[in-house]
Order: C-alpha cells, then sequence, then structure tokens
C-alpha cells in the first residue's frame, strides 16, 4: 500500500530538521520551547508551506548560512532558538 501523503510529511519534516541545522538551530531549545508548542508549530508551517520548491533549492545551495530565507515561515522563531556561541 503506498502512502503519498506519508512521503510528503516525511520530506517537509526531513527539510525542516535540514534547515535547522543549517542556520544553527539549537534543537533541544526549539523542543523545550512552550513545553513543545513551539515546535509542533514549526512543523506544522513547514508541512502547510507554500515555498518548499524554494526551501528544497535553497538547501541544496546554501552550505552555511548564518538566517533562514526570507520567506521561511519559522525564521522569527528560529531566531530565537540558535546555539550559544
Amino acid at each position: 500500500m503506498r502512502w503519498p501523503i506519508f512521503r510528503h510529511v516525511e520530506r517537509r519534516a526531513t527539510r525542516m530538521h535540514d534547515m535547522i541545522e543549517r542556520v544553527h538551530v539549537d534543537p533541544v531549545k526549539l523542543a523545550r520551547m512552550r513545553h513543545g508548542e513551539a515546535y509542533a508549530e514549526a512543523r506544522t508551517n513547514c508541512l502547510h508551506c507554500a515555498h518548499a520548491d524554494d526551501c528544497l533549492h535553497w538547501l541544496a545551495t546554501t552550505e552555511i548560512a548564518v538566517e533562514p530565507p526570507p520567506y521561511c515561515p519559522n525564521s522569527e522563531l528560529f531566531e530565537t532558538c540558535k546555539r550559544s556561541s
């Protein structure tokens, strides 16, 4: 049995984790923020993002980044969860 929506969700989740790594977000800080609600919100934002193709291209062509691309619906949230220097 094929589950196309499952693959869609899985790809978007993987993309979010790639973005988290690329822009130096502390995943533990994000997961703990608002008792997990911030992480759930970020996942939902990513799942429903209208810029998925742009995001995929950005991740494929950007090796080091200080901040997420301007169209990222999680950019403000990710900025608050940056890793400490």
